[in-house]
């Protein structure tokens, strides 16, 4: 017999694993939105104490696990950011975008750059054609509202 559409709908997701759990409590502890998380600071403490916690993954494997629970709808939603995101023009927008899918694919495989040599490839290449000093952070997070 199959399932009832709409008791799909309510049921409880399956617990977390416990590295997964932990990882989560660190998110909620740290209060940054991921996309403003990323490349900074703050996501290098969470990295550290996960990784005293025992998690064995690497950034880029702990980056990519924040955004799938994210899109599990397993991450609370932590308000707005703590660094304003840089302005660019137009013509700088056009240059990101192009550069975009060269090195990762596609907008939407972009949680797979963080933390990864495209994404570092891709922030210099951006700011050769900018002539722009960007931190990772500030592309990450100018990446992140093209993705929106």
């Amino acid at each position: 017999m199959g399932t009832n559409k709409l008791e799909d709908l309510f049921k409880e997701a399956p617990p977390l694993k416990p590295e997964d759990e932990s990882l989560v409590r660190l998110y909620e502890e740290i209060g940054r939105p991921l996309d403003d998380l990323i490349y900074s600071e703050d996501f290098d403490r969470l990295y550290e104490r996960a990784k005293a916690a025992g998690d064995t993954r690497d950034k880029r494997e702990m980056a990519h696990r924040l955004f799938n629970l994210r899109k599990a709808a397993r991450l609370p939603r932590l308000g707005r950011g703590l660094v304003s995101t840089v302005r660019i023009v137009d013509d700088e927008w056009d240059i990101l975008a192009d550069l975009i899918p060269h090195f990762c694919g596609t907008i939407g495989q972009r949680d797979r750059l963080a933390y990864s040599p495209e994404f570092d490839a891709l922030v210099a290449e951006f700011n050769r054609q900018t002539g722009r000093p960007l931190t990772p952070h500030d592309v990450w997070k100018l990446v992140a509202r093209i993705a929106k």
